[in-house]
């Protein structure tokens, strides 16, 4: 445990020290200028379309969480979110956090732990279509882009990774059960029961298709969002790529950040993804690494509100037992 958070906290620095390095390199004043041209106001525009992006997701979570209320996985929505984006944990944090959260709104633990990771694999599976309009897109603009080689691969594992999760769904229901029990021990009592509940509901839920097959589709749309955000943002800064190129942008970062998860935030692989890739598409360096600071602020504005009403929640629930 000790190493993997050295690892992690190693990561960040390295990251941060390479975001660092972009920004000092581009010119930070240049990015300054960029970034107070869109001003409080467009920044209110990106964090109220991200925040349009996460109704939707939350519809994706709500389809494969069956029993619970929209409004509740809206919100657990952006509790994971703001765990994953502004502290420094994986995507399992923020999932578990997220969990938590909607725990606290009445939905049983194996109800919330299972339907968490079915809507991943939806979302994993959403990605793989915006994955590959991503590398068609630069095979159009840019055949021969050194980016081409590692977004065919990317995608190629994601794709061979759903197939070999799907056709090996049993004996991963085995392994979670067991990891669920063994993690539990030190929670609860009932730490078999619970283990045997969440797979059974893990069981159930993967089984129901249309609604795997829906969170899915929803996602796609979402992520599609993703790309109208950085279509937003680029015009406030004022640079005019073409809704397709914004799509593009957004299709290969998400594969990078996919990559990079070791590295909490995604930092400095998010700046030097911006910059490279809006090269690609025509963006001036400095535009695009404003625009991956926006982002990030647009995250903690979200994110940190989020994670504090749901610690207090957490405390409110505490003192009432």
């Amino acid at each position: 445990m000790r190493m993997k958070k050295t690892v992690t906290i190693a990561a960040a620095l390295a990251g941060l020290a390479l975001a660092t390095v972009i920004i000092v390199g581009l010119g930070a004043g240049h990015v300054l200028n960029a970034i107070a041209k869109i001003g409080w106001l467009g920044l209110v525009d990106v964090i109220a379309w991200q925040l349009a992006v996460f109704v939707i997701l939350g519809v994706a979570w709500w389809l494969v969480c069956p029993g619970a209320g929209l409004l509740t996985v809206i919100w657990g929505r952006l509790v994971r979110e703001g765990g994953e984006t502004c502290l420094p944990f994986s995507e399992i944090g923020g999932l578990l956090f997220g969990a938590r959260a909607i725990m606290l709104r009445g939905v049983t633990f194996p109800r919330a732990a299972a339907s968490s990771l079915v809507d991943v694999t939806a979302e994993g599976i959403g990605l793989a279509p915006f994955l590959l309009f991503g590398l068609l897109m630069l095979l159009a603009r840019k055949p021969g882009s050194f980016v081409i080689l590692p977004m065919s691969l990317g995608c190629g594992l994601l794709i061979a990774g759903l197939a070999v999760a799907y056709l090996l769904r049993g004996k991963l229901l085995h392994v979670i059960r067991n990891g669920t029990a063994k993690v539990m021990t030190t929670w609860s009592k009932d730490a078999p029961g619970q283990a045997d509940a969440l797979g059974s509901e893990l069981d159930d839920l993967f089984h129901r298709t249309p609604r795997l097959a829906g969170g899915a589709l929803v996602h796609v749309i979402c992520w599609c969002g993703g790309g109208g955000n950085v279509w937003i943002a680029y015009h406030l800064l004022g640079a005019k790529p073409s809704i397709l190129d914004a799509l593009a942008i957004e299709a290969i970062l998400s594969g990078v950040l996919a990559v990079g998860f070791l590295i909490p935030g995604g930092l400095g692989v998010q700046e030097l993804t911006y910059v490279g890739i809006g090269r690609l598409f025509g963006m001036p360096a400095h535009l695009s690494l404003a625009l991956s600071l926006i982002r990030r602020a647009r995250d903690i504005l979200i994110g940190a509100p989020a994670l504090i009403v749901w610690q207090g929640l957490e405390a409110r629930d505490l003192k009432g037992k």
